[in-house]
């Protein structure tokens, strides 16, 4: 590109569009059609808001307004953020997430620069080289790297204890496992080093047999339409070879490993090419077929693009009775205690929908019972209690404190993680932290520590990781050691 394109709506018309498409009666045929808005350029992804709809187009992140949800913008775009890269598109940001916390998450690839800020900010830019995965908060405007490093980072998972993974391109792994605050391998030479001169070390994608090259976006199946023995395991696109990869996802250390068990889709013609792959708000899964012959650089730069032959194809159980719209039925128009009920429900996906709804309503009246239910709950929904009463802003100090004492490690992970997330934080908070470091058992409660302390002023965070360099068997830990050394670091 010879410029920096204008955003809408002063840029120049491109063909890409966010179309919808619904299936009333089930039936796995839509019936109804319709575009939300076209005329757009390297348009990557969207994030779902009461409000409207969040556009991912690089070099901006767009936010459209559809108070009235007729399914058309009530007016132009705002833009909330300039300066993603657009060197390479096959790299560009991508995949938008809405994370637990209401943070945005989204990936950036292998090879763009990207100097990041909100239109008429005098602050500097957020300058990011290669392969990230970043995020931005709505509600105050803040963005920055979540982690560095990893594959040609085009995918973005969140599974229901609200960890963030993503593809690889290249082969004998199927992802990385990305933890707050950390550097990650990537092809150095051709990608350039890691931002960080003093890293002293890096993090490995998740362990893996040796497979060809690649999946680059996946999903871990945390739903209750597909039988049993999907739960908990990772669908994963092969472009290349034009399958779709069924992988057994368990854990290693404090991060995870993978084995292959079979290819759940396949098929002899060569143009399926599985581009991306989701959940859907029935359980089922959906997979994006680009359906191409070939699928490489050269071939779409030559105009070698079948631009009507793409397909969508769901994955359902052989006999379906809850396919049908019951099935996906909207949570836009439910109370608010509705959707506290949903948080205790099977379904990561309408788990997620809800505690979206919950934090834009931010309903206060919520809080006493959010507090009093999750003090005696347990397993998951104890964790999206917790989201939920952050989500309705009733994780004050005084709750935090108390909650640092549940007995679920992830309800205790993630408490320090949202009260440190804002980088202030109360001295009292700070030192309830440290105390609770001293006598931590779980080893990722014990990492997020210290990911969080490397967000605090020195005299905040040197007495959590005094606490935390106490415990000599988290030395093998494949995470922690560097963990430890980067909260340091960051001050010296």
């Amino acid at each position: 590109y010879d410029k920096v394109p204008a955003a809408p709506p002063r840029h120049d018309r491109g063909l890409d569009r966010i179309s919808f498409h619904e299936d009333r009666d089930g039936d796995g045929i839509p019936e109804t059609h319709g575009v939300f808005v076209e005329g757009l350029s390297l348009l990557s992804s969207f994030a779902f808001d009461p409000g409207g709809l969040w556009v991912l187009q690089p070099p901006y992140l767009l936010f459209y307004p559809d108070a009235d949800h007729d399914d058309r913008p009530d007016g132009d775009p705002t833009v909330h953020l300039e300066g993603f890269g657009i060197e390479d598109s096959h790299s560009i940001a991508n995949n938008l997430r809405r994370g637990p916390d209401g943070w945005l998450y989204a990936a950036q690839g292998s090879t763009v620069t990207s100097r990041v800020r909100r239109p008429g900010s005098d602050a500097p830019p957020v300058t990011s080289v290669g392969q990230c995965i970043w995020r931005y908060h709505p509600a105050s405007g803040r963005y920055e790297i979540f982690a560095e490093g990893g594959g040609n980072a085009f995918g973005v998972e969140i599974d229901a204890a609200g960890r963030i993974l993503s593809g690889h391109n290249g082969g004998d792994t199927r992802g990385f496992h990305y933890v707050q605050g950390g550097y990650y391998r990537k092809g150095f030479e051709k990608h350039g080093e890691l931002p960080n001169p003093f890293a002293f070390g890096f993090f490995e994608p998740m362990g893996h047999h040796s497979v060809p090259r690649f999946t680059h976006t996946f999903v871990i199946y945390e739903d209750k339409l597909l039988p049993e023995r999907f739960r908990g395991r990772l669908f994963g696109v092969e472009p290349l070879q034009g399958q779709v990869v069924l992988s057994d996802l368990r854990p290693w250390q404090s991060s995870f490993e993978t084995e292959d068990i079979e290819r759940v889709l396949k098929t002899d013609d060569p143009w399926f090419r599985p581009v991306d792959i989701r959940t859907g708000p029935d359980g089922a899964i959906y997979v994006a077929d680009l359906y191409e012959q070939r699928i490489d650089h050269s071939s779409h730069y030559a105009g070698r693009v079948h631009k009507s032959s793409g397909r969508i194809y769901r994955l359902t159980p052989k006999t379906n009775t809850e396919s049908g719209p019951a099935a996906a039925a909207s949570l836009d128009k439910a109370t608010s205690q509705q959707l506290v009920a949903e948080l205790h429900g099977p379904s990561k996906t309408r788990r997620q929908t809800a505690l979206r709804l919950l934090g834009d309503r931010r309903d206060a009246a919520l809080i006493p019972e959010l507090r009093k239910e999750l003090f005696n709950a347990s397993g998951q929904t104890a964790l999206e209690l917790l989201w939920a009463l952050h989500a309705s802003g009733g994780l004050t100090d005084e709750a935090a404190l108390e909650l640092l004492q549940h007995p679920e490690s992830h309800v205790r992970a993630w408490t320090v993680r949202l009260v440190c997330d804002p980088a202030e934080i109360q001295p009292e908070t700070a030192t309830a932290i440290a105390v609770a470091a001293d006598r931590e058992s779980y080893i990722d409660v014990r990492k997020q520590m210290a990911s969080s302390a490397r967000r605090l002023p020195p005299q905040l965070a040197l007495p959590i990781l005094k606490a935390l360099l106490q415990y000599d068997e988290d030395a093998a830990d494949l995470h922690q050691p560097l963990l430890l050394w980067w909260a340091l670091e960051a001050w010296a």
